[in-house]
């Protein structure tokens, strides 16, 4: 079964979010950050002028210079590029390496960019990236341990750092591996129904409008929109409470959710009310023959818990298609029709199902 809450495919880590661009804020930051830098080293080489903090200076100015063009290949280029990723993760640490070879000692308070960058990198992007801006700290150290003078005279000190780096870096690995599951599980749970585990409205909304819009570019074939609503609900709770009717529809979720085909997704609206959406389904006698599996799962239903109960379904059917006419319509106006064509099926009698027509996608 395709549950209608399946997880979206993120090209990156947790923190990725339609609402946010973590590449517009890491180049934003480059910006900043390094303009703070860059104004204290100029402080520090007025004070205290040599060749060496002037050339470092420089060097940040270049780097600031850099920052702001990637702020505005981000704004300009459309969606992120993993590609683009890895090229600007091996560049930031490789500007802070070579700040730390021109300046020596005098570059060593450059060293917490280092660790910026892998926090940068792992909260941003997750682990792959992470593990790319590890990699290039840790040969950048092992090439300033090898051909810079200060560095080469402080090895253990580099070894330290080195394995600063590499500590750090397992660390906010499991850290990304905890919070991503976090809100996976955070997710699962705004889009699940509580009492039957299927999808509520929430979801079921997305997979439709993902849906609508596969079969409106001609990539998905017809689907149709089931909406049921359990006739003698009431009288089960009326009856024996609540509790049994809560057990009546997790009975009912489960039955469903067994029938219904892998492509197909089911969801709780609320109450007693359910919805399925059928895809590939070619005309109304498919869906029709769906509706009827619906009908065969309440017709077996004879007793909850010990206690009989007879319950019945009215289904309004929707069909979508991909023509003009449907390319026009929303998730409410489908909904909206399904729900006007399930309350003619109610006055037909128990276990009817009715298709909606013309009249039911009129918003009046």
């Amino acid at each position: 079964m395709e549950q209608a809450h399946e997880p979206a495919r993120r090209p990156y880590a947790f923190a990725w979010s339609p609402h946010r661009n973590p590449e517009k804020e890491q180049a934003t930051l480059r910006v900043w950050m390094g303009a703070l830098v860059l104004l204290a080293y100029l402080v520090f080489a007025w004070l205290h002028p040599s060749h060496d903090s002037e050339l470092l200076a420089g060097f940040i100015a270049l780097y600031v210079a850099y920052g702001a063009l990637s702020l505005i290949a981000v704004r300009t280029m459309a969606g992120p590029s993993r590609v683009r990723l890895v090229i600007t993760t091996i560049a930031d640490q490789t500007f802070v390496a070579s700040g730390l070879a021109i300046g020596g000692s005098m570059g060593l308070p450059l060293l917490w960019v280092v660790f910026w960058f892998l926090i940068g990198s792992g909260c941003r992007y997750g682990k792959a990236t992470l593990a790319v801006s590890c990699a290039t700290a840790l040969a950048a150290i092992a090439a300033l341990a090898t051909w810079q003078p200060w560095w080469e005279a402080n090895r253990p000190a580099a070894l330290g750092i080195a394995l600063s780096v590499l500590g750090a870096s397992v660390y906010l690995s499991v850290l990304v591996d905890r919070l991503g599951s976090a809100n996976r599980v955070l997710a699962r749970q705004a889009s699940t129904d509580p009492l039957t585990g299927l999808s509520n409205r929430y979801a079921l909304e997305k997979t439709v409008g993902r849906t609508m819009t596969a079969i409106s570019e001609g990539d998905d074939g017809t689907s149709a929109l089931l909406l049921i609503d359990l006739d003698g609900f009431k009288e089960v709770n009326d009856t024996y409470g609540h509790a049994t009717g809560d057990l009546l529809l997790q009975n009912f979720a489960t039955l469903l959710t067994r029938r219904m085909r892998k492509t197909d997704a089911v969801a709780r609206l609320g109450g007693d009310e359910f919805v399925v959406l059928a895809r590939h389904v070619p005309d109304r006698a498919a869906v029709l023959t769906v509706a009827e599996g619906i009908h065969a799962i309440l017709a077996a239903i004879t007793s909850v818990g010990d206690r009989p109960v007879n319950v019945s379904a009215s289904i309004g059917a929707c069909m979508i298609h991909g023509d003009a006419q449907n390319q026009t319509r929303d998730i409410a106006t489908l909904m909206r029709a399904a729900d006007r064509a399930m309350y003619r099926a109610k006055t037909l009698g128990q276990g009817q199902t009715v298709f909606a027509e013309g009249a039911d996608f009129e918003t009046s």
